[in-house]
């Protein structure tokens, strides 16, 4: 008969423990990041919109179980509603608001709380609605975006190498962007069956390095540091 092989008590000790080392790292930082933020809506939070009774801060967006199939861990409920999707004349992605993408991926997630029609307290975990100070992101609030969203960067936008294409033919100047992003900030998340422009390619919503002049929640120190990621060019022509 021949004996099976087993590891070793001492080795499956290390491998659970180096396991939970970089889980509690993981979250450490997560939760450093966010920790008195605006984005931190316990009530211990540094804005105006906060918990009344609520000390969890992860609560908010993530829950361990019955998340949301939007994303990993997602615990908030999230909109329905359709915007008015940003246009200009130098825009190659699309020529019109009829041909702007539905916004989707991170981007939605976003907007979940930053439209103003789903309640900030709106979480799936237990399926319960947290108290918080303002049901609904108001619309003098800083954060607040409402759903035309004609006045800001397009998201959910495709960054591939056709569209770095079409603007070079378009812009000869252009050919000094590059492809593909390689930037340790700056990143390109999933929409539209491709990767592209959301919101969290510009703003890192567990904290951010953005200096005081930078918006909220800046990848980088400078406002112009993110920018010229994937607008490298000589001068500013469009997006």
């Amino acid at each position: 008969m021949k004996h099976e092989m087993r590891p070793k008590p001492l080795f499956l000790f290390v491998f659970v423990f180096l396991l939970f080392c970089c889980l509690s790292l993981f979250q450490h930082r997560a939760f450093a990041g966010i920790k008195g933020t605006k984005h931190d809506l316990s009530v211990y939070g540094a804005g105006t919109l906060k918990a009344l009774e609520e000390t969890q801060s992860c609560i908010f967006c993530h829950t361990p179980h019955n998340a949301e199939p939007a994303y990993p861990l997602w615990g908030h409920e999230v909109t329905n509603q359709n915007y008015t999707h940003y246009t200009s004349t130098s825009l190659v992605s699309y020529t019109s608001e009829s041909e702007a993408p539905p916004i989707d991926g991170i981007s939605r997630l976003c907007l979940s709380c930053h439209d103003g029609t789903v309640a900030l307290g709106a979480v799936t975990a237990g399926h319960q609605q947290i108290l918080t100070t303002s049901r609904y992101m108001p619309p003098d609030a800083p954060g607040y975006l409402g759903t035309d969203l004609s006045g800001g960067h397009p998201i959910s936008i495709v960054y591939d190498a056709s569209l770095a294409s079409r603007r070079a033919f378009l812009h000869p100047n252009l050919m000094q962007l590059k492809w593909p992003i390689s930037d340790q900030d700056v990143k390109l998340y999933p929409t539209q069956n491709g990767y592209g422009v959301q919101c969290s390619s510009c703003h890192d919503p567990h904290g951010g390095k953005g200096s005081s002049d930078a918006p909220p929640f800046w990848r980088k120190a400078e406002y112009e540091d993110v920018c010229l990621v994937c607008h490298n060019i000589a001068s500013s022509i469009g997006h």
